[in-house]
């Protein structure tokens, strides 16, 4: 059985999440807590007692994730939201799946899917996988704004190869598009002006960058610095980065992110908008409306399933669910259906591209396709 005393009925939920909200860290932001209290107030409204427990956990240090889980397993709640950044994912995900606490997780590095080394049946990635999102975001630069001398941004944790290995993949495509500059950075660096020149020295006509946001926001704002203004290309890192206020007036940003609720155009998408806005006094992004629809799925799954995590983790294996962002389960976890790329005005608002719909990626096609040893779960 799972959940706080007293709430076992199938009309409760007991969910707790491990991330932090704006002010407990220099990276840290508001979204993710956002997202769960706002759904916490619609399930309430729906007749669903939700209890919400939130741990102000690092997303880049593995040591305060793992600690986090601990404390939430002994609690056996009906889900646990967290694993943020492949930093944590990657050392974290093989204790998480040695267990059978139902677990939304908040990246999606290759080695988390479910025949990953850090992946597991009871662990679901809400947002697509690195490999897709860099493969769309190569294919856009190649192929729409026909970018011939590519500069890559590379964090040095394993987010880079990965999207490294997916960009190179496609450019198979493009013959006439190269990489002529790959530069590297840590996760926590504050001064790229030599990246910067780097790019310029190279002559490059589009920079892709697979980086953290507050290094990614460095980056372009000394690319500006030192007048190199070609189109730069991020994932949701950049969406951050630019959303804090991190990133001074600039243009030729495009971004592709897991989903867009501010410029989705379904009722869903726009009732979450203008609730989460004039709750919070500031769109939502991915973040946001990721923790609401996992709260809303998890809701879903105990009025199947019950309080029973075993059952909770199976009715989750088998998501179709139409949120403010569409899920359904590719048979390895990944929940993620689409794309949305998108670029920023020069006024700082956002305007569409395109959304495109994902193919599921074989584990032979993964960068990583270790088979785990640590799920593996005792008999009884």
């Amino acid at each position: 059985m799972s959940g706080p005393a007293g709430a076992q009925g199938k009309n409760t939920l007991y969910c707790i999440a491990a991330f932090e909200t704006k002010g407990e860290s220099a990276q840290a932001v508001p979204n993710f807590d956002d997202g769960a209290k706002l759904a916490v107030t619609d399930l309430k409204k729906q007749g669903v007692d939700v209890t919400y427990e939130r741990v102000p956990a690092s997303g880049t240090v593995a040591s305060s994730q793992e600690s986090a889980f601990l404390a939430a397993q002994a609690k056996n709640p009906d889900c646990w939201i967290g694993l943020t950044s492949s930093n944590v994912f990657i050392p974290v995900g093989p204790k998480v799946a040695a267990t059978d606490v139902p677990t939304f997780a908040l990246a999606a590095p290759t080695e988390g899917v479910k025949g990953g080394p850090s992946g597991g049946d009871n662990i679901f990635l809400l947002r697509p996988l690195n490999e897709q999102t860099y493969a769309e975001l190569a294919r856009y630069a190649c192929g729409t704004l026909k970018a011939k001398k590519l500069g890559l941004s590379l964090v040095n944790t394993s987010f880079g190869p990965t999207a490294e290995q997916a960009i190179n993949g496609v450019l198979k495509d493009f013959p006439n598009c190269k990489v002529v500059s790959t530069q590297t950075n840590s996760a926590v660096a504050t001064d790229l002006t030599q990246q910067a020149l780097a790019f310029k020295n190279a002559g490059v006509d589009a920079i892709i960058s697979a980086n953290f946001p507050n290094p990614m926001g460095v980056l372009v704002n000394q690319l500006s610095q030192n007048a190199v203004n070609v189109p730069f290309l991020g994932g949701a890192s950049l969406n951050i980065a630019k959303d804090s206020g991190a990133i001074q007036p600039a243009s030729n940003l495009v971004v592709v992110d897991d989903c867009v609720p501010d410029l989705g155009k379904s009722k869903t998408e726009k009732k979450f908008t203008k609730a989460y806005e004039s709750t919070y006094g500031y769109p939502p992004n991915y973040a946001s409306a990721q923790v609401y629809d996992a709260f809303h799925m998890a809701a879903n799954a105990v009025k199947t399933a019950g309080h029973d995590q075993a059952k909770i983790v199976k009715a989750l294996a088998g998501t179709n669910y139409d949120g403010v962002c569409d899920y359904q389960n590719d048979k390895n976890n990944v929940l993620a259906q689409s794309v949305t790329l998108y670029k920023y005005n020069s006024d700082g608002s956002k305007k569409l591209i395109k959304v495109v719909p994902l193919d599921f990626v074989p584990n032979e096609a993964l960068a990583t396709t270790a088979a785990p040893t640590t799920t593996v779960r005792p008999a009884g």
